[in-house]
């Protein structure tokens, strides 16, 4: 025994149909004939689904374009080409970096620090 809907909804405001290309992604409404709509995010460049009880008689209308994250040039998979190219890194130079040291305010080799003063209790690090 199958439960059958009698009510049936206007669709009229409705007019995109399954098997169509979606043009822009963002949050559509199902409009079945003989069911509630409900709200769904598709994506643009798919194809809007047939639905499993109603087939093609379901319709779709967009109630907001939204942007996928894929589509975000933020959210890319392939990053953006690097400031500094490979190419440019490959460049043999015959200069060599210069340390600068204590006198230039650097302090690159390592220096024991009294850390207080000398004694039984004192030490350095």
């Amino acid at each position: 025994m199958t439960k059958k809907n009698p009510q049936i909804f206007d669709q009229s405001d409705c007019t995109l149909c399954p098997g169509e290309l979606i043009e822009s992604s963002g949050i559509y409404e199902i409009c079945h004939h003989d069911e509630a709509r409900t709200t769904v995010i598709l994506m643009r460049n798919t194809i809007f689904p047939y639905c499993r009880r109603c087939g093609e008689r379901v319709r779709y209308k967009l109630v907001q374009a939204v942007p996928h994250i894929s589509e975000d040039d933020d959210f890319r998979e392939d990053p953006p080409p690097a400031d500094n190219p490979p190419y440019a890194m490959r460049i043999p130079t015959t200069t060599f970096p210069l340390q600068l040291d204590e006198e230039h305010g650097f302090r690159f080799q390592q220096k024991t620090i009294s850390t207080w003063g000398h004694g039984p209790e004192g030490g350095d690090l």
